[in-house]
């Protein structure tokens, strides 16, 4: 894929949404990583880190918070407040917005929703959804993957693990797009943008709402009913509930898909493929070095809770923190050869879910996914490869979120 961005153009008043837009992966990565470990960027406003132990350390530090509520409303001089309280108040319940105790609770409770024995229950439906979407393709011999298999897969897989009838599940990724392109910085922030999230977010929170009295009156294997059932141990709202059930929905739907796309286009453009074919039992690790290469979340952020020091540099309260992915993931004091796709490469502590406290709760489901969406591939398609006369088209729809709008790809 080519890129058409002159770096020696650039200068910190550019955004860094448009060189992330005009390079690739390793461009952006060695770019960010020439700016310095810690540097702050007079376009954005905000601090960045390209080094993983200063990145461990702000995700680490509780000098740093993951309550970013103050940053989106800095951003936002020209909305008015009372169209987005919805979205804020869903949003501000979230793990992944909390501290401290209420972080502990809203993620231990969540956890035991989304545990090995369920994600084991839900595996033979995961690799049966693969098939089915596989078999289509190979029916064709041709398919667009970011169509026809990035998105509808984790749709698929998320519906059935709240089990949501298949008549409610049209509406909900487009809502839960809608709210992530708002909170990834993609959408404009001004009332009418203002109004959509807010109206996303009150679609998503009634079904939840009607959701919780259908599960109390008639439980079910399912991630909700699990989430229900220890809410009076955690002491969690049915709010607080809604919250962490809308953050693995929206979290677990649209990062997955972009993961799985960005995925698709290292195995083939990388020489991992041919690897992978002569030995299938790297695939798992394949995919971590495809996450680490590519990663759907290419940032993450803390706002400084109290004056601190990170790198040499004095920080103080409010300063806003960005981590990134793509610099952090190559790291050449952690990663050897960094800019090298290793299909075979151990302890691949990537930056891909995140680090720390933290750390992405699906990480378990989006890997069963991803697993036994690229064993299909890799097995059951030997001349699997992008097709030459319909280009891919990258899709850097936010800061923090990257991702395929179109993916096309031949199977014979």
């Amino acid at each position: 894929m080519t890129t058409n961005l002159d770096l020696s153009k650039v200068n910190k008043q550019t955004s860094l949404l448009d060189i992330k837009r005009g390079t690739t992966p390793a461009e952006y990565a060695a770019f960010l990583r020439g700016q310095g470990k810690i540097f702050f960027w007079d376009a954005a406003q905000f601090y960045v880190v390209t080094d993983y132990k200063l990145a461990q350390e702000v995700v680490k530090n509780p000098a740093f918070s993951a309550d970013r509520g103050s940053f989106f409303v800095s951003r936002m001089p020209n909305v008015d407040m009372r169209l987005i309280k919805d979205f804020f108040g869903i949003v501000g319940k979230m793990m992944v917005m909390s501290d401290g105790a209420d972080h502990e609770k809203r993620r231990k409770a969540a956890a035991l929703g989304i545990d090995g024995e369920l994600l084991e229950y839900y595996k033979p439906l995961i690799e049966k959804t693969v098939s089915r979407l596989v078999d289509l393709a190979a029916s064709k011999g041709h398919l667009d993957f970011a169509r026809e298999i990035a998105e509808p897969l984790p749709g698929i897989v998320l519906a059935e693990l709240f089990c949501i009838d298949a008549e409610d599940r049209s509406g909900f990724y487009d809502s839960a797009l809608t709210m992530t392109r708002f909170f990834g910085g993609a959408a404009q922030y001004n009332n009418e943008e203002g109004k959509k999230v807010n109206d996303a977010a009150l679609h998503i929170k009634g079904f939840f709402q009607k959701l919780i009295e259908k599960r109390r009156a008639e439980p079910r294997k399912d991630f909700f009913t699990i989430l229900l059932a220890n809410q009076a141990k955690f002491g969690l709202s049915d709010d607080e509930i809604i919250a962490q059930a809308v953050m693995m929905l929206v979290a677990g739907q649209v990062t997955t898909t972009d993961q799985i796309n960005n995925n698709m286009y290292q195995l083939l453009t990388t020489g991992a493929l041919e690897q992978l074919q002569k030995n299938p039992a790297n695939l798992a690790t394949a995919i971590e070095e495809f996450n680490r290469l590519d990663p759907g979340v290419t940032y993450l952020f803390r706002t400084v809770r109290q004056a601190t020091e990170l790198g040499g540099v004095q920080l103080k309260p409010d300063d806003v923190m960005f981590i990134s992915n793509h610099a952090v993931n190559r790291d050449p004091e952690l990663f050897a050869d960094p800019d090298e796709c290793k299909v075979d490469r151990a302890k691949n502590a990537h930056f891909a879910y995140g680090h720390g406290p933290h750390f992405c709760l699906g990480a378990r489901l989006a890997r069963l996914q991803m697993l036994a969406c690229f064993d299909a591939f890799v097995r059951k398609f030997p001349a699997l490869r992008l097709d030459p006369e319909k280009p891919a088209v990258r899709n850097h729809y936010a800061l923090s979120f990257s991702g395929f709008e179109s993916l096309p790809l031949l199977v014979r």
